[in-house]
C-alpha cells in the first residue's frame, strides 16, 4: 500500500537529509495533508534531527587517524578507506530511533472492536473497564488507543454507556454527525439512523454535546439534550431515567399516562400492549424493579382495575375511563 509504515519512514528520512526525489517529496507531502497528526509528526522528526546535530565547528582529522592506524597495519597492497565521523553515526542512529518512537507512539494504530446487538440487549466491556450497553438493532464500532488515553465510540442505535471509574482514557462518542465529549461517567445515546431527532441522556457526571462545526451544549447529570435533525437545533429537558430500562428491566414512572408506561414497557419486553376503554390517559405512579412481564401487568391490573386478555403475541388491557 502506498501509505506503508516502511514506505513513509523512508520518505521523511530522505526529506530530512535532502535526498528524497521531486515523486517522493510530492507523496510527502500528500501524506502530510491527510491529517494534522501526519504533519506534527513530520515537524518533530525534522526537530528531533537539528537537535541531534552537533555544532559545525566540531572537526575529526580522519586523516590524521588513519596514518596513526596504517603504520601499525602489514600488508603489501594500497589500502583506500572512507570513514564517516562518528558523530554523523550517532546522530543517524538517533533520528532512525526517534523517527521509528513516534511513528510507533502518534500514528500506529490502537485496537478495533465491533458490535452487533441485532435482536438482543448487549453489553460489553472495553479493556479501560468502560461498558457498553446496547439496545437492539444497534452497532457500535470503538478505536482504542491505549498509548494515547483515547477512545472513539462510533453509534447507531441506543446505547447507555459507563465510563471506568479510572477514567483514564477520554471517550467521545460519535452519532452520525454530532459529538458527545465525556466529562463524566453515564450517560445514555438514542441516534437512529432513521430517526429525527438525537437524544442524550446525562445520569451522573457531564457531557458537551456538539458537532465539528458548532459548540452545541452543556449537559449535567438530570439533563436531557435533544438535537433536531431537520432544524439543526439543540433543546435541553429533563432526563427520563427510564432510558436504561432496556438494559436493567427497571421503570420509575410519576403521574405518567398509562399510555406512556405500556410504550415503555412494551419496548423493553418486544410485545405489543394494547389499551381499550378510553384508558390511555389515566395516571400513574409505580416501580417496577426487574419483575417479570406478567407481574408488571398483574400490578397494572389490580391497581387500576383492568382487564387482561392475550391473543397470539399482543395483550390488551381495558377497562373504564378515568373521571
Amino acid at each position: 500500500m502506498k501509505w506503508e509504515e516502511e514506505y513513509i519512514e523512508d520518505l521523511i528520512g530522505k526529506f530530512i537529509v535532502g535526498e528524497a526525489s521531486e515523486q517522493e517529496s510530492r507523496d510527502l507531502r500528500e501524506w502530510c495533508a491527510l491529517s494534522p497528526d501526519n504533519q506534527k509528526y513530520l515537524d518533530d522528526s525534522l526537530y528531533i534531527f537539528e537537535q541531534a546535530q552537533l555544532p559545525d565547528e566540531r572537526s575529526f582529522d580522519t586523516e590524521a587517524a588513519w596514518e596513526k592506524v596504517k603504520e601499525q597495519i602489514s600488508t603489501k597492497k594500497a589500502v583506500h578507506r572512507t570513514l564517516m565521523p562518528l558523530w554523523k553515526v550517532a546522530a543517524g542512529l538517533v533520528l532512525l530511533a526517534a523517527v521509528s518512537y513516534l511513528f510507533y507512539w502518534n500514528l500506529a494504530p490502537g485496537d478495533e472492536f465491533v458490535y452487533l446487538s441485532e435482536n438482543t440487549v448487549q453489553t460489553q466491556t472495553l479493556p479501560d473497564q468502560t461498558e457498553i450497553s446496547m439496545n437492539k438493532a444497534s452497532e457500535i464500532k470503538v478505536d482504542y488507543n491505549a498509548r494515547k488515553k483515547t477512545g472513539t465510540i462510533q453509534l447507531k442505535g441506543e446505547a447507555t454507556i459507563s465510563i471506568g471509574k479510572e477514567k483514564e482514557v477520554q471517550w467521545t462518542v460519535e452519532a452520525e454527525n454530532l459529538l458527545i465529549r465525556d466529562i463524566g461517567t453515564v450517560f445514555h445515546v438514542k441516534a437512529y439512523p432513521d430517526g429525527k431527532q438525537v437524544e442524550v441522556s446525562v445520569l451522573e457526571g457531564a457531557v458537551q454535546f456538539y458537532s465539528k462545526t458548532e459548540e452545541g451544549i452543556l449537559l449535567q447529570a438530570g439533563e436531557k439534550g435533544i438535537y433536531d435533525k431537520a432544524s439543526g437545533s439543540y433543546n435541553k429537558t429533563v432526563a427520563d431515567t427510564n432510558v436504561v430500562a432496556f438494559k436493567t428491566r427497571s421503570f420509575q414512572f410519576a403521574e405518567e399516562t398509562l399510555q406512556a408506561v405500556v410504550d415503555r414497557i412494551s419496548d423493553v419486553y418486544d410485545r405489543k400492549i394494547n389499551l381499550l376503554g378510553g384508558i390511555e390517559t389515566c395516571k400513574i405512579t409505580v416501580e417496577f424493579d426487574n419483575e417479570e412481564l406478567e407481574t408488571i401487568l398483574t400490578i397494572l391490573s389490580e391497581t387500576m382495575g383492568l382487564e387482561i386478555n392475550e391473543s397470539g403475541d399482543e395483550i390488551t388491557l381495558s377497562g373504564e375511563g378515568c373521571s
